[in-house]
C-alpha cells in the first residue's frame, strides 16, 4: 500500500516510466542492438557461449524469451571480461 499523496504517486510512476523507457525499451537496449545486428559467426558464438540452441540465432532479441535474453547478456559481460583479461596480457 503506498502511503504517499497523489502527487507523489503521479511523480513516481512518470519516473518509472521514464526508466522503463530509458533502459528497457528495445529502441535503447544495446544488447538488442549488438545482438540483432551481430553476423551470423558471432550470433552462433554468442548463442553457444549463452548454452543456447542454433534455433535461437535466428531470433530477434525481442523475439527471445527473458530467460534466454538474461543468458545472452551473461554472455556478452563473459565475453567481455575474458577479452579485457586477454587484452592485459598484451600490454
Amino acid at each position: 500500500m503506498f502511503l504517499g499523496t497523489e502527487q507523489q504517486r503521479q511523480t513516481g510512476l512518470r519516473q518509472i516510466a521514464h526508466l522503463k523507457e530509458t533502459y528497457f525499451s528495445d529502441s535503447n537496449n544495446k544488447v538488442a542492438i549488438i545482438f540483432d545486428q551481430a553476423a551470423e559467426k558471432w550470433k552462433i558464438t554468442l548463442c553457444f557461449h549463452a548454452g543456447l540452441k542454433r534455433r535461437h540465432t535466428l531470433l530477434k532479441y525481442s523475439e527471445l524469451e527473458s530467460e534466454e535474453q538474461l543468458k545472452i547478456i551473461q554472455a556478452l559481460l563473459s565475453l567481455r571480461h575474458f577479452t579485457t583479461l586477454f587484452n592485459g596480457e598484451l600490454n
